[in-house]
């Protein structure tokens, strides 16, 4: 991002088979010192829904967000 740039990212998780709830949201302006950003872990149902957008809000071009997931399947008791 470079200065005069903004973004919005949310992150969903499913309340049932088709419905989501927005449960948190960050918003980036300028350039960043810090070139990563790390959404905090949640914990769904195998069959959960997770999902993360990212706008952009302002800038003069468009950018393009690479990500990277990773996900822990945890043992069933």
């Amino acid at each position: 991002m470079a200065s005069g740039d903004a973004v919005v990212i949310k992150t969903y998780i499913a309340v049932d088979g088709t419905n989501q709830r927005q449960v948190d949201q960050i918003t980036l302006t300028g350039a960043q010192t810090i070139p990563v950003v790390r959404i905090p872990s949640c914990t769904v149902a195998y069959n959960g829904k997770f999902r993360v957008t990212i706008t952009q809000t302002s800038g003069t071009t468009l950018k393009a967000f690479p990500y990277t997931f990773i996900v822990q399947i945890m043992e069933v008791i």
